[in-house]
């Protein structure tokens, strides 16, 4: 009998209410995958043990409510935990409703180091960071001494120069303030 492939397809996070929810991060690529299994499986001592998925809420940051697992105690004895599925469970590309993005599941990860220009505002920053928040991605970098994140997407940016590690961009008035 050959052995069961499994696939990490996420984390469980902290314990979430009273009543044995969990916080969960699941990778983009294995979110339909985790929505149409019934179960999932969590690492723990080395075992894989299954759990069947009671119900899953929220967007962003998805809660998710596992069968018996009915406190917080319990619940909190599963935090920062590989989720996995069996590699049968997880769908052909073909079968799937939603296409799947390439590998890395962030497209402007490369532009890190990139020199952010503005066109009416002119050189804005280099980018420190790429992140992945819930709506879109965006850039991490500094500007005139403070912090900020600046979408990154077709609607703001005009174009990528890759030789000269350049990003020009046309954000709207008072983003940056």
């Amino acid at each position: 009998m050959a052995e069961t492939q499994y696939v990490t397809i996420g984390r469980t996070r902290k314990a979430h209410s009273l009543t044995g929810e969990l916080k969960v991060f699941i990778e983009e690529r294995y979110l339909e995958d985790f929505m149409k299994n019934e179960r999932i499986f969590l690492e723990i001592k080395g075992l894989k043990i299954p759990y069947f998925i009671a119900n899953v809420r929220g967007g962003g940051e998805m809660i998710m409510k596992l069968e018996e697992v009915d406190n917080r105690d319990t619940a909190m004895l599963l935090q920062s935990r590989d989720v996995l599925l069996r590699q049968q469970d997880i769908l052909p590309d073909h079968a799937r409703e939603f296409e799947v993005e390439e590998e890395d599941g962030l497209e402007y990860d490369h532009l890190t180091g990139f020199l952010l220009v503005d066109e009416t505002l002119g050189e804005i920053g280099l980018i420190d960071e790429v992140l992945e928040m819930p709506q879109q991605e965006m850039a991490f970098l500094k500007y005139k001494g403070r912090e900020v994140l600046v979408p990154l997407n077709e609607q703001f940016i005009r174009s990528i120069d890759e030789q000269n590690r350049r990003v020009l961009v046309d954000l709207p008035d008072g983003l940056l303030d």
